[in-house]
């Protein structure tokens, strides 16, 4: 099998009438991995190989899809001069070839019969950029070089299907191509940039249902780690428990739980320890065992075994980035206090800043706490300058879950029908 035979199953395809097989063939012809393409291995072992990949290429396509020969020169150059034991010194050649099928792409009559190419080398050949950039941190003192080339071949090719996205076969990996933009953002170090893929994906005609499931649980554990880094907490938990529900997977569920956990309790939500528990994963289960206790300490305003949780678990916590945001739950803690001082005393319409026993804390301090939750609407109620708080007889102490969502999730309807 030569460039010649290579050529001539391209132009093969340029009268056929049935656009499935057509797709198939580029799908296959042109895929660099060669486990699915046996031109990569006949090319690589031909000894004319290296003298026609300097030879003018042309297809049957020239007259509306030039672009189509600089892929198949390119393709060519990866099986004659790649090296199959250095990544190192064959990237350039993908990269390049990833490019020139970013290229190509873009032309509205064929352009679409390299969608299946483009998902194939861009799974080869990510994972590549990450293990070289990380490999070379120190050499080109952490320039992270190959994954911001690749940043911005996806985003190219991902506008033009948001530009033109008229082709069904070109729509079809959309999300693919959004899923991979977002990991490649998170591993750059700049996840914000994510916001621009969520945006555009919301601004298609495209429904979510339409996609593998596969792509859709990624597309929605991205976009609650999205909405975690802006302490947007409600929607990140509204998607972080879809994806838990719609997963079987022992790693995946491991990777949702140790997020959800921690931002149900911030948001008030007692999670079903008992049913989380048959995921059989000792990491899993530890993971159940700290935030059970977690939840008690706030359940019953016990500060200083929430204080003991947090201080020994304290590394854990920064590295997951999770301490800032479990600090702040002190309010919660100092909330469920003066609720079960309320339940205690037989609910009573009205208590004394006296009886709260906050250790190690003043009046004063008493006061400025009430105020916050009062402001919060997590406490009913108003505070009289003889230092007693007066509750409301209708609920005066709220659900904080719906309180939180009340305030915080309903701005973030709007755009989101596609899903």
């Amino acid at each position: 099998m030569s460039v010649t035979n290579l050529v001539q199953e391209i132009n093969q395809t340029f009268s056929n009438g049935n656009n499935d097989q057509k797709f198939r063939v580029f799908s296959k012809v042109l895929s660099v991995d060669p486990s699915e393409n046996e031109y990569t291995i006949s090319i690589y072992n031909s000894v004319s190989g290296l003298s026609q990949v300097s030879s003018n290429i042309k297809t049957a396509y020239d007259d509306d899809w030039l672009a189509l020969n600089a892929v198949v020169s390119s393709f060519v150059r990866i099986c004659v001069e790649m090296d199959p034991w250095s990544v190192l010194k064959s990237f350039d050649l993908y990269a390049t070839y990833l490019n020139d099928l970013s290229v190509a792409f873009n032309n509205n009559a064929y352009g679409w019969l390299l969608s299946g190419v483009i998902k194939s080398t861009i799974r080869l050949v990510l994972p590549w950029a990450l293990k070289l950039d990380r490999q070379m941190f120190y050499k080109e003192e952490g320039g992270k070089y190959r994954l911001g080339y690749m940043a911005g071949v996806l985003l190219k090719i991902f506008n033009n299907i948001r530009i033109n996205d008229s082709s069904t076969y070109k729509k079809s990996i959309i999300l693919y191509l959004g899923n991979k933009l977002c990991y490649t953002y998170w591993k750059l170090d700049n996840p914000l940039l994510c916001q621009n893929i969520f945006s555009n994906m919301n601004n298609t005609s495209l429904k979510l249902e339409e996609f593998p499931h596969g792509e859709k649980l990624k597309y929605r554990y991205f976009l609650a780690k999205y909405y975690f880094v802006k302490y947007e907490l409600v929607e990140c938990f509204k998607h972080l428990e879809w994806c838990l529900v719609n997963t079987s997977s022992k790693k995946n569920q491991k990777l949702i739980i140790e997020l959800l956990l921690p931002i149900g309790l911030i948001l008030g939500k007692k999670p079903n320890f008992k049913t989380l528990s048959v995921v059989q994963d000792e990491e899993v289960l530890t993971l159940l065992e700290l935030y059970e206790s977690m939840f008690y300490s706030v359940a019953s305003g016990d500060y200083e075994s929430f204080r003991n949780i947090i201080n020994h678990k304290e590394q854990y916590f920064k590295d997951k980035n999770l301490l800032l945001l479990l600090n702040r739950m002190d309010v919660l803690v100092f909330r469920n206090l003066v609720k079960n001082v309320w339940r205690i005393m037989n609910r009573p319409t009205s208590l004394s800043l006296e009886i709260v026993p906050i250790h190690g804390k003043d009046t004063l301090f008493k006061e400025n706490l009430l105020v916050t939750l009062i402001d919060s609407n997590l406490i009913k109620g108003k505070l009289t300058t003889g230092k007693v708080l007066v509750l409301s007889k209708n609920d005066p102490f709220p659900n904080v879950f719906n309180i939180y969502t009340k305030r915080f999730g309903a701005q973030q309807q709007q755009g989101k029908d596609w899903m």
